[in-house]
Parts: structure tokens; C-alpha cells; sequence
């Protein structure tokens, strides 16, 4: 066994331990509650029981002096019930014999005797051989420790289905938390009988927040693998043109190149920034109306025209965004089309439409649309179209429709692309989200 299996192996047969515990306090617990409650809420009426040893308790005191009267009145009580019984005048019988049952009635040894009182003392009694044991307090403690032993049985079988799960969970979460981002529960795998179905909907959720998370991570790092590698491309040319400008007596050219390569490291830049508040989901969310908002949004753009269409029903839809971060996603996607052929003097369309609960916004170019092979995996991480025609100065690491995907998704929405075409020639691509309306 090594260290680290010692302690948890501790740890689960304390939790055993005081699982079993719990069950068997609320076992005793309930028992004692249930006899409390009998005893508090016993009528106080007389039960039949009650009534006939009371009425022979009275007759025979009323005919005790007249023995032949006595005797007739058992005979009759003997033919009736069909019970041994006999009178017993001997008062001294009873001295120390504790009184059990209905008024005063005492058992011993299969033999109950109805004692009769005349003037507060005991004259004698009615002896009745029922054959019946009387009930004694340790066959009542017997039965009980017995009902405890099989609740207890079936306590100790609940924790060990809680208990081990419940272990289980803590060392996934461990083993999480130190970082090794594939430990799953795998609760799912496990006999349904083994799990409690509490535990399991415990597992589930750990398993799918893993997942949320490590999908998170992973994406993280690589972005961050693949910009500090992008970024050392316009750093070192930028370094270069500032080199030539100390060399030159008019630095102006060298400058406009630094300026260029700054630019391009701030639009790297803004798209990690853009792509950690997405992928963590630190979206703060507000209500606007999508039309008035889209077209403050398209007068900021200096890149190019800009014409916005709106459907039928569409002029006041309301949904709820980020506005930053959805602004960077549609800015993405005009830059995009300007970046890969469409025309500087056309105007990009933005068709604005309601489709059942959701608001359509799709961005039309004509550009050469997408590739065969690109289309599929548009919206993927560092894809690039290679045979597409970028724009002069175009920068990027094909990160822009990811992002637009990632910042949409962080909504609650979703992202399409699809090349526009005319009988078997493609007059440009159209990228558009949707989002939900809100109510």
C-alpha cells in the first residue's frame, strides 16, 4: 500500500464508520421516539380487558363472605370461557409479588392471578392457568436489540454504497486538482446498484464540469503556445525597421513599418484577450435592443461600407449581450471578409432576421467564399484558407471565426458559415450567428 493509498484508505473507513453511526443514532432514535409515543398516547379508556376483570373483580368482592356463592360464580366463569381457574383465599400468596397488567393483575410462570380487595387489602385472588408465559422485559429487549441488528445490517450496506462513491469522488477531485485534467469519476461505469443514485448525479455533474474545464485549459494553453510564437514574427521586424531608422536620415519609412507590425501585435493581442473572456465564459451580460446596437456597432467600423438589412419583425428585437465582447465577434467578421477578397468599394450586407426564438445576424461578402477543405473546419483554431485572396497588409493566425464561435457559444448561441453561390459559381461566402431573444 503505498502513502498516499494509507490515509485514504483511513479516510473511508471513518466516513464508514460515521455514516453507520448516523444511521444507528437515528434507528435507536426512532424506536425510542415510537415507544415514547405509545406510552404518552395511550388512552386512558377502559379496554375490554379492562372492563370484564374489573366486573369479576367486584363480584367477587361482593360474594367473598358466602364461599358456595364464590365457588358457583367461578364454576360458571370455568363453563363459560372454557379456562382453569379456581379461587385462592390465602392472602399472604401475593406479599412481594409485584402487580403486572390491568388492575393490578400479576403473572408468574403461566398463571395470572385477578386479585380481589375488600377495604384496600388483598383477600385473595382469582387464579386463572392460561399456559401463556408471562411477558417478561428481557424478551422485549430481545425482540428490540434483534430489530436493531437488522436495521443496522441494512445501515451499514447504505453507508458502504454512499461511503466508497463518495471516496471515489474525493480522489477524482484530488487527482483535478493537482492537475491531471483526464481524471473522470466514471461514474457512469459502475453497477447501479453499487451507487446511490444521489452519488451518481453527483459524478455526472463533476465529470461535465471537468470537462468544461479542461476543454477551457487546453485551449489556453495551445492559443497561448501559438501566440508567443506569432508574436516573435512582428517583434523581430519591428526590431529590424528600428535598427534601419537609427541608420537612416529620414526614419519615416523604417517608422511606418514599426507602426505597421504594432498594429498587428495589438490585433494579436485583442484576440487572446477576446479569446480567454469567451473561453472562461467572464461575459458581463446586458439587454439592448440588437438593430439600434448593430448600428452604432457597423458606424465604428472604418475598414469599409457597411449596408444593413433588416427582415420584417426584426426592428425590435431585444437580446441580451456582452456588448464588447459580441462587438469584437462581428468586427471579426467584417474584418475577415475584408481580408480574404471582398471588394473595398462594394459594401458587405448584414441581414438582420427572426427565426422562431432566436435573432439571425449574417454577414454576406463577395469574395471567393471558402474551400472545400476549409469549409468543415471554418470556425476551428489557426485555420487558414492558403488558396484565398488576402487583402495587401492582411495580418492574422486564423483565429478570427474561432473566436466569433467561442464568443456566440458564450451566449447561448450559435455560429454557421455556408458559401453563396449562383447556379455552380460561388458569388461570395455568408457567416452568421444566432442568438437567443430575450423574453
Amino acid at each position: 500500500m503505498t502513502p498516499l493509498a494509507r490515509p485514504r484508505g483511513k479516510r473511508l473507513r471513518r466516513l464508514q464508520a460515521r455514516l453507520l453511526l448516523w444511521f444507528l443514532g437515528a434507528i435507536v432514535l426512532a424506536i425510542g421516539a415510537s415507544i415514547l409515543t405509545t406510552v404518552l398516547t395511550a388512552s386512558d379508556n377502559d379496554t375490554p380487558t379492562r372492563v370484564v376483570s374489573r366486573h369479576v373483580q367486584h363480584r367477587l368482592a361482593r360474594i367473598w363472605d358466602d364461599p358456595v356463592a364464590t365457588d358457583k360464580y367461578v364454576a360458571e366463569l370455568r363453563e363459560t370461557t372454557g379456562l382453569d381457574m379456581r379461587v385462592r383465599r390465602d392472602p399472604s400468596l401475593f406479599a412481594g409479588r409485584p402487580a403486572r397488567g390491568a388492575n393490578g393483575m400479576i403473572f408468574e410462570d403461566g398463571v395470572a392471578y385477578v386479585p380481589v380487595v375488600r377495604g384496600g387489602t388483598i383477600v385473595g385472588a382469582l387464579e386463572l392457568r392460561t399456559g401463556t408465559p408471562a411477558p417478561q422485559l428481557w424478551r422485549v429487549g430481545v425482540a428490540l436489540g434483534a430489530a436493531l441488528l437488522v436495521l443496522g445490517a441494512a445501515a451499514r450496506r447504505v453507508s458502504k454504497r454512499l461511503a466508497r462513491p463518495l471516496e471515489h469522488l474525493a480522489q477524482t477531485a484530488e487527482r483535478f486538482g493537482s492537475g491531471d485534467l483526464t481524471a473522470r469519476t466514471g461514474i457512469e461505469g459502475l453497477p447501479r446498484r453499487w451507487v446511490a443514485e444521489e452519488v451518481r448525479d453527483v459524478g455526472r455533474a463533476f465529470d461535465g464540469m471537468a470537462d468544461r474545464i479542461a476543454r477551457v485549459v487546453l485551449e489556453q494553453r495551445e492559443l497561448l503556445a501559438a501566440i508567443s510564437h506569432e508574436l516573435r514574427s512582428p517583434l523581430g521586424r519591428a526590431r529590424i525597421a528600428v535598427e534601419i531608422a537609427r541608420e537612416r536620415p529620414d526614419p519615416s519609412a523604417a517608422l511606418d513599418d514599426v507602426e505597421r507590425q504594432l498594429v498587428e501585435i495589438d490585433a494579436i493581442l485583442g484576440d487572446l484577450l477576446a479569446s480567454a473572456r469567451a473561453g472562461l465564459a467572464d461575459v458581463h451580460l446586458e439587454r439592448v435592443e440588437l438593430v439600434p446596437w448593430l448600428r452604432a456597432r457597423i458606424g465604428a467600423e472604418d475598414l469599409g461600407p457597411i449596408e444593413l438589412v433588416v427582415a420584417e419583425g426584426a426592428a425590435s428585437t431585444k437580446v441580451t449581450i456582452d456588448a464588447a465582447l459580441l462587438g469584437r465577434a462581428l468586427h471579426n467578421l467584417f474584418a475577415n471578409a475584408w481580408n480574404h477578397g471582398h471588394p473595398k468599394e462594394a459594401p458587405l450586407v448584414v441581414n438582420v432576421s427572426i427565426s422562431g426564438d432566436r435573432a439571425r445576424v449574417a454577414v454576406r461578402d463577395r469574395g471567393p467564399g471558402f474551400s472545400d477543405a476549409v469549409l468543415p473546419r471554418a470556425f476551428e483554431p489557426f485555420v487558414m484558407g492558403a488558396d484565398a485572396a488576402r487583402s495587401p497588409g492582411a495580418h492574422g493566425m486564423g483565429l478570427g471565426l474561432s473566436l466569433v464561435r467561442r464568443i456566440v457559444e458564450a451566449h447561448g448561441g450559435a455560429a454557421s458559415a455556408v458559401n453563396v453561390a449562383e447556379g455552380d459559381v460561388i458569388q461570395g461566402a455568408e457567416v452568421r450567428f444566432e442568438l437567443p431573444v430575450a423574453s
